[in-house]
């Protein structure tokens, strides 16, 4: 020990630990050098010796770095082929996804046949349910109108027959407790059905039809048919028991039906016997009305006319008029109207 220093036992703890430490990295440093070193000295072994093989006739030096820049290039080339090959494995792979997409697509003859099948198949299902809807439907239809028209006194009428068996068909018209009881056609000329029945035979009596253009929005529909003459009961005949009094006031209610739909009650309201000539001053045939000052002046017309009237329990929505020929007082110009308005 020198003479003046002085170490604590800490201090000399300290001293020895740092000591240690500084062996143990120099160890390290010193192992990781010799191996390093042993690498390089093998490399240049393995470079020495191929250059003697290669460059024999260069000196050491030259055939040392020649052969290194060599080795350095072969394994560049190696880094560069097996870039290449992941890059090559990478578009392949990208090729077998989109001719895999290419081969969907080849066969659109397969995949719109699937579609077509499935959305055919899916079509005829819905349509089954639609029709079984629908003939739920026309059954509900059916017994709902058979019960309105007993409730009525009235029958249920076969449109579909009727209309099968004549096109013309508009609907029907019955007077209860009277022989009016007819189905009504309709066509553009009036006077077909005046020489033709209801299933277009030639008839003298013809068959009742509703005045041409009429459209079932009009407040004012009229219905024509033959007088047959006296003691006939064919037709509109019995129409002319309307100027009785007694018979006016216990036949007040007159049903007409559209085709294929529900029967409107009509209230007889007035009688007229008319003359054609007077069409001018007053035409029984007018179906719609501008205003209702124009309606006012027919309506007050019709009463004015009228050989009876009745007023209305309720303000009509539509009138029917029945019309037919009547010569007893004004000759061939004579008719004979029974109008009634719509009860509800």
């Amino acid at each position: 020990m020198q003479q003046g220093l002085l170490l604590l036992p800490s201090e000399i703890m300290a001293a020895d630990i740092r000591s240690v430490k500084s062996a143990g990295i120099c160890r390290c440093f010193m192992s990781l050098t010799m191996e390093e070193r042993k690498r390089m000295e093998k490399i240049k072994d393995l470079a020495g010796r191929l250059g003697e093989r290669l460059f024999s006739d260069l000196p050491e030096k030259k055939r040392v770095r020649l052969t290194v820049r060599m080795i350095a290039g072969i394994f560049l080339a190696f880094a560069a082929i097996a870039g290449m090959g992941f890059f090559r494995y990478r578009a392949v792979k990208q090729l077998e996804k989109y001719q895999a997409i290419a081969d969907a697509y080849a066969q659109p003859d397969t995949v719109l046949k699937e579609g077509r099948e499935k959305s055919q198949k899916e079509a005829a299902a819905e349509l089954e349910e639609i029709f079984s809807e629908m003939e739920a439907d026309a059954e509900r239809y059916r017994q709902e109108y058979e019960s309105e028209m007993r409730e009525k006194g009235l029958e249920a009428y076969d449109w579909d027959a009727l209309c099968s068996a004549n096109e013309d068909t508009r609907g029907w018209l019955c007077i209860p407790d009277t022989l009016i009881n007819f189905p009504v056609v309709g066509t553009e000329d009036n006077a077909f059905y005046l020489s033709h029945d209801f299933t277009g035979d030639k008839s003298s009596a013809g068959s009742p039809f509703m005045d041409k253009d009429t459209q079932v929005w009009d407040f004012n529909r009229v219905i024509y048919g033959h007088n047959m003459g006296a003691g006939s009961q064919a037709m509109f005949s019995t129409l002319l028991k309307y100027e009785q009094e007694e018979y006016f006031k216990e036949h007040q209610t007159i049903y007409f039906t559209d085709a294929y739909g529900s029967a409107a009650a009509y209230q007889v309201m007035a009688v007229v016997k008319y003359n054609i000539d007077d069409l001018a001053e007053w035409d029984f045939r007018t179906r719609n009305h501008e205003d209702m000052e124009s309606y006012n002046v027919w309506m007050e017309q019709l009463q004015g006319r009228a050989l009876y009237y009745e007023e209305p329990d309720h303000a009509p929505t539509s009138i029917i008029t029945l019309a037919t020929c009547d010569r007893r007082v004004y000759g061939k110009d004579g008719r004979f109207l029974v109008i009634a308005g719509k009860c509800t």
